[in-house]
């Protein structure tokens, strides 16, 4: 059973044009979404040493979405129309090395009694990719309607 299409078009028509205010209410929806996830994930397995390690992986990926929208609806209207993706790319590179130093670090100084410890840190990478491919692509698409103007 789908979606209803007139709640798809809402939403499209909502999130068309990527401001701040929708963006934030996106963050929210997938932050929820996020604690919804790891809170299922530590319950089902016994990981509850690694309760400040998700709490911490939850906002810092917060941090680099605001980051990241904050600097690609400064870069989507530049002149240069490959600042955009230079940009995406250089957060995206440093947000790959840093979630693998987090997970490194706690795996060498913490001393996990097991590696459980990784599935809420990859349940959250994976929902605020999400959310940051869904707000890069209509901001990419806004900078595409800037350049055809």
């Amino acid at each position: 059973m789908g979606l209803p299409v007139g709640f798809i078009l809402r939403l499209e028509t909502f999130y068309r044009n990527m401001t701040y205010p929708r963006f934030y209410a996106l963050l929210a929806f997938f932050t929820a979404v996020a604690v919804a996830a790891v809170t299922i994930a530590h319950l089902l397995l016994s990981i509850g040493y690694a309760v400040p390690l998700t709490v911490g992986s939850i906002l810092m990926f917060v941090t680099i979405c605001m980051g990241m929208f904050y600097v690609g609806k400064r870069t989507a209207g530049a002149e240069n129309k490959f600042m955009f993706t230079n940009a995406f790319m250089g957060i995206t590179m440093f947000k790959l090395f840093l979630c693998g130093s987090v997970i490194a670090a706690y795996a060498f100084l913490g001393a996990p009694e097991n590696k459980l410890f990784v599935v809420p840190f990859f349940l959250s990478y994976l929902i605020y990719t999400v959310l940051e491919v869904i707000f890069l692509i209509k901001l990419a698409g806004n900078t595409s309607v800037k350049a055809a103007e």
